[in-house]
């Protein structure tokens, strides 16, 4: 019985990170479209083809395009410190997403093994990691969507210039039908 559990709980943590990070990668993407009205607008042609690690660098450097840092005031340190935690989040569900996770080796009750590559050889070695360390690391992507989305807020309410969260959607919705179209 214990080894049903710890595998349920382990997919439905795995499950948790693809949903908070898509939730995360679709906030960076609503940041980056609200720049659009920058001169490096031409890069969001290809928005649905760059990786959550070049999508970061953009949103970044939009923002920062569109208004000084004395405009930015806090916010310059709270977009420093954000593009930070996305990346780091995005290395950290890489580790998580990218492994390969052995279930049926029998462990104690709240325990998962998984293969991963060795740091130094190209083999793999068997770890134990704890399921409560998966699901602490879906309340830091839920906090990062959470912070990505007030930031989002706040630059709206500041500036008034970024685009409300409705119309990025339609936006999104008309790129995404031309780009099938294609």
């Amino acid at each position: 019985m214990v080894y049903a559990s710890v595998k349920i709980k382990l997919y439905e943590s795995l499950g948790q990170i693809i949903v908070s990070f898509g939730a995360l990668e679709r906030g960076v993407d609503r940041l980056i479209l609200a720049g659009i009205n920058s001169p490096l607008s031409w890069e969001l042609t290809s928005l649905n083809s760059m990786t959550f690690q070049q999508k970061i660098p953009l949103m970044n450097t939009l923002i920062r395009n569109l208004h000084s840092v004395q405009e930015l005031g806090i916010l310059d340190q709270t977009l420093q410190v954000l593009t930070e935690r996305c990346l780091m989040c995005q290395q950290e569900r890489n580790s998580w997403i990218y492994s390969y996770w052995v279930p049926e080796i029998a462990q104690t009750d709240g325990f998962v093994s998984r293969l991963q590559n060795e740091e130094d050889s190209a083999g793999l070695i068997l770890t134990t990691v704890e399921i409560s360390e998966l699901e602490n690391f879906v309340v830091v992507l839920n906090a990062t969507v959470a912070y990505l989305y007030g930031f989002h807020q706040k630059l709206s309410n500041k500036f008034g210039r970024v685009r409300t969260i409705r119309s990025i959607e339609d936006f999104l919705k008309r790129y995404g039908s031309v780009v099938q179209d294609s």
